[in-house]
């Protein structure tokens, strides 16, 4: 019932449910609720396409339009003609046409490849592509610790783009309608899953939109090469006895391997549930300091605050909380709030995050138009992280705001060198102020 419940809150609520299905949905019911959806939608919606619009096999073609074996060469040409005529006088697939089938199957039969797609071609392909463009860092690891996440992310993720046409099919089975409405479940459920998985990027990487736009664009693709794979390769290889005899021949580290993967995502599930126990007491301010960190790791602000304030409640002098209070209120425009907070850090420790909270005080100094104050912090943060392109990008900003042009430059140009000089995993970060930068130094105002 509960993984239900979350279910349905993908429709009004998509990233608070991301979230909860993180710490409470289970990978075996996801699965179950995948199989359930893909037969109701294969058997109705995909039967109804498949008839309209798939291109006939002529040899099936031909055994339905013979059952004599005997027949004339007259007869056979007369039966190759038919099937021409069925060919060209089909209904043919908006805009597109036959071009789909190279991606895309309507069969029937093959209501369970949605299930293994998801685990075996998307999930994969989808946190190789994340590695890649949201620079997270070595696919072996994240692969190993958010398989399982992310795979029970993106399982009702496809329930719930598919549940509500498959229940339309179900009702609409049955009546004469044009196979374009069809087509429209079709797309529709297509584009629903598209915008869920984006929020599922968003909680379970805490990746960008553009990063989540970006992957998911993409990573359609593994479902065109699951069809290819299924064409030539049957389903059965896939079934649980199969795999249970690979795992007995290959030895334990493949079933260390697999168990692996449920280990990470319980144990992520048990964490979340201990910090939350841990809120119960009523001076345990770091429990409250971890929960806002998770929930800001996920894109979920609101939460993300609720806890941090929680914790300054408790401690005012809680140096994570206070700092971030401070970003947030200065992401929100409350640079006096924001400069209130950072105070807090600086008296407990100046040095604190590598001294980003005095990037982080210059910044809001720079934010609030008050660009006199802003220059002694950044100055501090530059003298203590001279290869840091952001701190570099907003001190090159204030002395440019002072008049002092050429030392304005050699901070933007400082801030691009240090970018382009950071490590491979650090430079789809770094580039966002480097291309800042760089619009500085070929600015001439």
């Amino acid at each position: 019932m509960e993984n239900l419940k979350l279910l349905f809150q993908l429709y009004f609520r998509p990233a608070f449910a991301m979230s909860e299905l993180m710490d409470k949905a289970g990978w075996f019911t996801a699965a179950v609720f995948v199989f359930v959806v893909s037969c109701g939608f294969y058997f109705t919606v995909n039967a109804k396409l498949n008839a309209a619009y798939s291109i006939p096999n002529y040899s099936e073609y031909v055994s339905e339009q013979s059952r004599d074996l005997e027949l004339s060469d007259k007869q056979y040409e007369q039966i190759d003609k038919d099937y021409q005529k069925a060919v060209k006088n089909r209904s043919q697939i908006p805009v597109v046409g036959d071009n789909l089938f190279w991606f895309f199957s309507f069969e029937p039969k093959g209501f369970y490849r949605p299930l293994i797609s998801l685990a075996v071609f998307y999930v994969p392909l989808t946190i190789l592509l994340m590695t890649i463009f949201a620079s997270l860092g070595n696919f072996g690891v994240i692969f190993q610790r958010d398989y399982g996440t992310l795979s029970t992310c993106a399982m009702m993720a496809w329930t719930a783009s598919h549940l509500p046409f498959a229940v339309a099919g179900i009702l609409l089975y049955s009546s004469e309608i044009s196979p374009l409405i069809y087509f429209a479940f079709w797309l529709a459920s297509g584009l629903l899953f598209a915008v869920l998985m984006i929020f599922a990027l968003r909680t379970v990487f805490g990746a960008s939109y553009a990063n989540a736009v970006l992957v998911v664009s993409t990573s359609w693709i593994s479902f065109s090469v699951g069809m290819f794979v299924f064409g030539f390769i049957s389903p059965w290889l896939f079934s649980p006895f199969l795999l249970f005899y690979a795992f007995m021949y290959f030895g334990g580290s493949a079933v260390g391997e697999a168990r692996g993967f449920g280990n990470a995502f319980r144990q992520r599930q048990n964490f979340k549930r201990y910090l939350q126990n841990a809120t119960v007491n009523p001076r345990d301010a770091d429990a409250h300091v971890q929960l806002g960190m998770i929930y800001s790791q996920r894109k979920q602000d609101a939460k993300a605050f609720e806890h941090f304030t929680k914790a300054v409640e408790i401690d005012k002098d809680e140096v994570d909380a206070n700092y971030e209070l401070g970003k947030i209120a200065r992401k929100k425009g409350e640079f006096q709030q924001a400069l209130n907070y950072f105070s807090v850090v600086i008296e407990q420790n100046e040095k604190y995050a590598l001294s980003e909270v005095w990037r982080e005080i210059g910044a809001t100094y720079l934010d609030a138009n008050m660009i006199n104050e802003a220059r002694k912090p950044l100055e501090t943060f530059v003298e203590r992280r001279p290869v840091d392109s952001e701190g570099l990008y907003y001190l090159g900003k204030v002395l440019k705001a002072q008049g002092e042009t050429e030392k304005a430059r050699e901070m933007f140009t400082e801030a691009i060198e240090s970018a382009k000089t950071s490590p491979d995993y650090r430079k789809r970060e770094l580039k966002y102020w480097s291309k800042l930068a760089l619009q500085e130094v070929k600015s001439k105002k």
